[in-house]
C-alpha cells in the first residue's frame, strides 16, 4: 500500500501559526480598523469641542474687553474686545459644518446659540456707550443691571452641552477601542505583533496629545502677554489677594509711586472680611496717610479663590469735590444774605434753589421747599403769581419782566414785588428758570405818601392862592377904586410874586408829573413856524418889560416844518426857553428863534445876547433847582426848574435839547425834533348849527359819542337818533380827534373812562382850543354791556361841565366863562357856588358883582344840597374837594332840575389817571334808561348856555 504523506507538524505549526498570522492579521485589521474609526471619530469630536471652546473663549475676550473698558475707560482694553467680535463668526461658521452629520446640536440649538451671542453683543456694546457717555458709576450700574452674566451661562450651558455630548463620544469610542484590543490579547498567542501594534497606535496617540498641548502652550503664552499689556495699561494699581490673603502688586509702575502691598494690605483684608457674600463687589475710599492721598479701592472677586483689587488715585477728584461743596455753600450764604426773593426752577417746575427770603414768604426753611413742585408744598398758593410766564423762557433765550405784582405771605401781610426772570441754559442743554423778585412795597408807600403830599400841596397851597392871587388882581385892575401912588407899588410887587410863587408851585407838580410819568401829552401834526410865531406874540410883552425884542429868522429855502408833537408842551417848552432869554439878554438887546432842518430832524434855536453860562455850571444846568448865580437868580425871578421840565418835555416828544455857548458871546439852545414827512391832513373849517328845540331852519344837529364800550355806544347813539339828532361814535380819543376834524359835530357825550386817555385831560385839552372853547361837551357814564347776567338795556348818567378848571384859578378865565354861560331870557341868572374857603367865596361874589346875577354860596355837602332843594339855577360852580364828601356827589341832585343846570369844576388835585377815572365815574351816579337818559341829554343840549360866536377857525383837538 502506497504510503500517506506524513503531515508535518510545524507545517501544521506553520499552517496553524500562518492561520494564527492570518487571524491575527484580519483580527489585527479589524482592530486597525476600528482604531482608525475611532481615531476619526475622535479628531472630529475634538474639533467640535476645540470650536466650541474656541467661540467661548472669544466670547470671554468680548466680555474682559467690555468690562476692562467700563472700569478704565481706557480705550486699549476694546482690543480683545474687537478681536473677538472679528472671531466669533468665523468660530461660528466652523463649527457647523463639523456637525453636519449629527443629530445634536441640531438646528434650534443653533437658533438659541445664535440669539445669546446676538443678546450678549448688544448688552456688551451697551456697556462700552454707556461708560463712554455717563461715566464709570453709571456704566458699572448698567453692568450690574444688564443680564451679561445670565447670558453668559446661557450660552456656557449650550456650548457644555456640546461638549459633553462629543466627550461622551469619545468615551464611547475609548471603551470600543478597549474591548476589541482586550479580546485581541485573549486571542492573540504572538503578543509582540498586538503590542507593538498597540504601542504604535500609543505612540501616535503620544504625539497627537504633544501636538494639541503645544497648541495650547502658544495660546496661554498669548493670553499672559495680552494679560502682562493690560496691566501696564491701565491707569491705576492693581493687586491680587490670594486664599492665603497675601498681597501682590500686578500692575507695572505708571509714573507715580503706588501704595506699597504690605500698606493696603489691612484694607483689603478689612474689605473682604466685612463682605456678606464672597462673589460679591467691595468698595471704599482710602487716605494715604503718609503721601496725603486719596484712593477709590475697589475688591472683585476672580471665582477661583482669589481677588483682584484696583486702586484708583481722586486725589484731585476729591479736591474738586470739596471746591464744588464749597462753592454751594458760598452760593447758599449769597443768596440767604441777599433781602430779595430769589428761586430757580427747571422745566420740570421743581425747585432747585431758594434763599430765605423767598422760604420766608412760605413760613418755611430752603430745604422745605428745594427739590419739590409747587403742588408738593404747603401754602404754595401764596406764590403762584411768582411763578406763571416760565413756559416762554425754557426755549433758553428772552427775560421776562413783571413791574408789579401782589402776594400775600403766611402772615397775611401783602407784599409789591418787581420780578425778573431769565433762562439758564446748562451744558447738557437743559434750561433752568431764575427769578429774582424785588420788594418794592416800601417804594410804593413812598410814592403814596409822595402822592398824597403832592395832593396835600395842591389842594392847601392852591386854594389860598387863588383867593391872594385873585384878590390882588382886582385891587390891582381898580374894582376896590383908585389906589395911592405909595399903595400901587407894594400891591404891584404882591401881585407879582404870588404869580411867581403860582408858577413854583405849577413847576414843582409838573416836575413830579413827568417822573412820575403822569403829565398827559397829545400829539398832533403841527406847523411849528406857526407855533413859534405865536409863542414870540404870547412873549412879547415880557420882552417889552426888560426891553427885549423878539425876532424869527427864516432859512432862505424852504423847510418842512410839519412835526408829530404837544401843541401845549412845545408852547411851554418855548415859553421857557424864551423867558430865560429874555432874562438873560441886556435891555436892548435882541432874542432870535431859527428854524433849520438837520437831516430827518428840525432844529428850533434860541439865541441870546446875554453873559453866556460859565464852564464850571454847563454840566449842571439842567438839573433841578440850577442856578449858576443864585443872587442874580433872585434879581431876575426864577425857580431853576424851568429847563430841567424843558428837557423833560422834549424827550417825551421824542427829541433832544442842548446848547452852544461862550461867555460874553451868549449862549444858543437848541432842539431837536423828528420831523413828520407825510402830507398833512387840509383842516376842516366847521360852523355850529343850531341844536333842536332852537329856532332855526338849519341842518340836522350832530353828536359825537366818545365811548369806549362800542355795544353801549351803539345803543346811546340809536337813542339819541330817536330824538332826532345825528352820531358818531369814537372809542378812543384819538379816533374822536379825526372825527372833530372831519366832521362838523354841535356836541360831543364823553365816557369817564376812556381807553387811551385821562378824560379830565381830554375836556381840558378841548377847551383850550379856541374852535370847542363852548362846544356842548356832557359827561355821560353808561352801564357797561359785557356782564353775564346783563339784560342788554341802556342805562345811565349824563352831566353837562362847561369847563374843568384848576386852582390857583384866573379870575379872568373865570370870568370869561361865567360870561359865556349867562342866557338873557329876562331874568337874573342864578348861580351856585360850592366852596369850602370862605375867602374864595367872597372873591367870587366880587367878581361877578358886575354881572347882575344871584349867586348863592355853600361851604358843604349838606348846604349845597338844600339850597338845590330850595331853588333851581342857571348854573353850578363846584370845588371837588369839600370837607364832608365830594363834590360830586351833588350832580345826582342837579341832573334831578329842570332844566338840569350845566356846571364849572373847580379842582386843586393832581391826581393819577385812574383817580381822576374814579372822579369822573363819581360825577354821574344817577342810572336812567336809554330814553330817560336821551331826553336828559336832550334838555342839557336845549339850554346849553349859547357861549360867544364860533367863528374862529377850528384846531384839530
Amino acid at each position: 500500500m502506497p504510503a500517506r504523506p506524513a503531515i508535518s507538524w510545524h507545517s501544521l505549526a506553520f499552517l496553524g501559526a500562518f492561520v494564527v498570522l492570518v487571524a491575527l492579521g484580519w483580527q489585527g485589521k479589524r482592530t486597525q480598523d476600528a482604531v482608525l474609526r475611532t481615531n476619526q471619530s475622535v479628531s472630529q469630536s475634538l474639533e467640535i469641542i476645540t470650536a466650541a471652546q474656541a467661540i467661548l473663549s472669544s466670547l470671554q475676550d468680548i466680555e474682559t474687553g467690555s468690562r476692562g473698558f467700563v472700569l478704565t475707560g481706557e480705550p486699549s482694553y476694546l482690543d480683545p474686545y474687537e478681536i473677538g467680535l472679528e472671531q466669533i463668526e468665523a468660530h461660528r461658521r466652523s463649527l457647523e459644518p463639523l456637525v453636519a452629520q449629527r443629530d445634536f446640536p441640531d438646528q434650534r440649538w443653533f437658533e438659541q446659540l445664535d440669539r445669546n451671542i446676538a443678546e450678549r453683543l448688544v448688552i456688551a456694546d451697551a456697556n462700552i456707550q454707556a461708560r463712554r457717555e455717563l461715566g464709570l458709576q453709571a456704566a458699572a450700574e448698567r453692568l450690574q443691571r444688564a443680564g451679561g452674566k445670565q447670558i453668559m451661562d446661557r450660552l456656557r450651558v449650550l456650548l457644555n452641552a456640546v461638549e459633553q455630548r462629543e466627550r461622551q463620544r469619545l468615551a464611547a469610542a475609548n471603551r470600543a477601542v478597549a474591548d476589541t484590543l482586550d479580546r485581541s490579547r485573549q486571542l492573540a498567542v504572538i503578543g509582540a505583533l498586538l503590542v507593538a501594534a498597540l504601542f504604535l497606535a500609543a505612540i501616535w496617540a503620544i504625539r497627537r496629545n504633544l501636538r494639541i498641548r503645544q497648541a495650547l502652550a502658544v495660546k496661554a503664552q498669548a493670553g499672559e502677554a495680552r494679560l502682562g499689556a493690560l496691566l501696564q495699561a491701565i491707569p491705576d494699581d492693581l493687586y491680587a489677594l490670594d486664599r492665603k490673603r497675601r498681597v501682590t502688586a500686578l500692575s507695572a509702575t505708571n509714573g507715580t509711586r503706588a501704595p506699597a502691598p504690605a500698606t493696603i494690605e489691612p484694607l483689603l483684608v478689612n474689605l473682604l472680611d466685612q463682605a456678606d457674600h464672597s462673589l460679591e463687589l467691595r468698595q471704599t475710599t482710602w487716605c494715604e496717610i503718609d503721601g496725603q492721598r486719596t484712593f477709590e479701592v475697589r475688591l472683585a472677586p476672580t471665582g477661583l479663590g482669589d481677588h483682584l483689587a484696583i486702586a484708583r488715585d481722586i486725589t484731585e477728584l476729591q479736591r474738586a469735590r470739596d471746591i464744588l461743596e464749597d462753592q454751594k455753600v458760598f452760593l447758599r450764604r449769597v443768596v440767604d444774605t441777599d433781602e430779595n426773593q430769589i428761586f430757580v426752577r427747571d422745566d420740570q417746575g421743581r425747585f432747585l434753589l431758594c434763599n430765605s427770603a423767598f422760604a420766608e414768604l412760605l413760613g418755611c426753611q430752603p430745604e422745605a421747599i428745594e427739590g419739590r413742585r409747587s403742588e408738593e408744598i404747603a401754602q404754595a398758593h401764596l406764590v403762584l403769581p411768582l411763578l406763571q410766564g416760565e413756559a416762554d423762557l425754557l426755549g433758553g433765550s428772552g427775560e421776562l419782566r413783571i413791574t408789579e405784582v401782589s402776594v400775600t405771605d403766611t402772615q397775611g401781610h401783602e407784599r409789591w414785588l418787581q420780578v425778573v426772570k431769565r433762562p439758564l441754559t446748562l451744558s447738557n442743554g437743559s434750561c433752568h428758570v431764575v427769578t429774582v423778585a424785588v420788594d418794592i412795597s416800601l417804594r410804593r408807600r413812598i410814592e403814596q405818601m409822595k402822592t398824597e403830599f403832592i395832593s396835600t400841596v395842591s389842594h392847601e397851597l392852591r386854594t389860598p392862592l387863588t383867593a391872594i392871587r385873585g384878590a390882588l388882581g382886582m385891587l390891582v385892575g381898580g374894582v376896590a377904586g383908585d389906589i395911592d401912588a405909595g399903595a400901587r407899588p407894594l400891591l404891584d410887587i404882591a401881585h407879582k410874586n404870588s404869580e411867581r410863587l403860582v408858577r413854583l408851585i405849577n413847576d414843582i407838580l409838573d416836575i413830579e408829573k413827568l417822573e412820575a410819568g403822569r403829565l398827559p401829552f397829545h400829539f398832533t401834526r403841527c406847523d411849528v413856524q406857526a407855533l413859534i410865531e405865536q409863542a414870540l406874540a404870547d412873549l412879547k410883552p415880557y420882552g417889552d418889560e426888560y426891553g427885549v425884542s423878539l425876532t424869527l429868522l427864516l432859512p432862505d429855502g424852504p423847510v418842512p416844518t410839519e412835526v408829530n408833537l404837544d401843541p401845549d408842551r412845545f408852547a411851554q417848552v418855548l415859553a421857557n426857553l424864551l423867558s430865560n432869554a429874555i432874562k438873560h439878554s441886556p435891555t436892548g438887546g435882541v432874542v432870535s428863534i431859527d428854524l433849520r432842518r438837520d437831516g430827518d430832524t428840525l432844529e428850533v434855536g434860541v439865541q441870546d445876547q446875554g453873559q453866556g453860562i460859565p464852564e464850571n455850571f454847563r454840566g449842571r444846568i439842567f438839573e433841578r433847582f440850577a442856578q449858576a448865580d443864585s443872587s442874580d437868580a433872585r434879581k431876575r425871578g426864577g425857580t431853576g426848574l424851568g429847563l430841567a421840565i424843558t428837557r423833560s418835555l422834549v424827550q417825551q416828544m421824542h427829541g433832544r435839547i442842548g446848547f452852544d455857548s461862550q461867555e460874553g458871546q451868549g449862549t444858543r439852545f437848541w432842539l431837536r425834533l423828528p420831523l413828520e414827512l407825510a402830507p398833512a391832513q387840509p383842516a376842516v373849517t366847521t360852523t355850529s348849527p343850531p341844536l333842536p328845540g332852537r329856532r332855526s331852519a338849519g341842518p340836522q344837529a350832530r353828536i359825537l359819542v366818545l365811548e369806549p364800550d362800542g355795544q353801549a355806544a351803539e345803543q346811546l347813539a340809536s337813542a339819541l337818533q330817536e330824538h332826532g339828532y345825528a352820531t358818531v361814535t369814537a372809542d378812543t380819543a384819538v379816533k374822536a380827534r379825526e372825527l372833530l376834524a372831519e366832521f362838523s359835530v354841535q356836541a360831543l357825550t364823553l365816557s369817564p373812562a376812556l381807553s387811551d386817555e385821562d378824560s379830565i385831560a381830554f375836556l381840558q385839552n378841548l377847551r383850550s382850543q379856541s374852535a370847542y372853547r363852548h362846544l356842548p361837551v356832557l359827561i355821560v357814564s353808561l352801564q357797561p354791556q359785557r356782564r353775564d347776567n346783563d339784560d342788554g338795556v341802556l342805562r345811565g348818567g349824563a352831566v353837562g361841565v362847561i369847563d374843568w378848571l384848576h386852582k390857583p384859578i384866573d379870575p379872568s378865565r373865570v370870568m370869561d366863562v361865567v360870561r359865556a354861560c349867562l342866557t338873557s331870557n329876562g331874568g337874573r341868572p342864578r348861580i351856585l357856588h360850592v366852596e369850602d374857603d370862605e375867602d374864595l367865596r367872597v372873591l367870587l361874589a366880587r367878581l361877578v358883582e358886575p354881572l347882575e346875577v344871584d349867586l348863592q354860596g355853600a361851604g358843604t355837602l349838606a348846604e349845597a344840597r338844600r339850597l338845590i332843594e330850595q331853588q333851581p339855577f342857571d348854573l353850578a360852580i363846584i370845588d371837588l374837594m369839600l370837607p364832608d364828601g365830594d363834590g360830586s356827589e351833588l350832580f345826582d341832585q342837579l341832573a334831578q332840575a329842570l332844566p338840569p343846570p350845566p356846571v364849572i369844576i373847580f379842582s386843586a388835585m393832581d391826581s393819577p389817571v385812574h383817580d381822576s377815572r374814579l372822579a369822573l365815574r363819581q360825577l354821574v351816579k344817577s342810572r336812567h334808561d336809554g330814553a330817560e337818559l336821551a331826553m336828559l341829554i336832550q334838555q342839557l343840549l336845549n339850554h346849553w348856555p349859547p357861549g360867544q360866536s364860533r367863528d374862529s377857525e377850528e384846531v384839530n383837538a
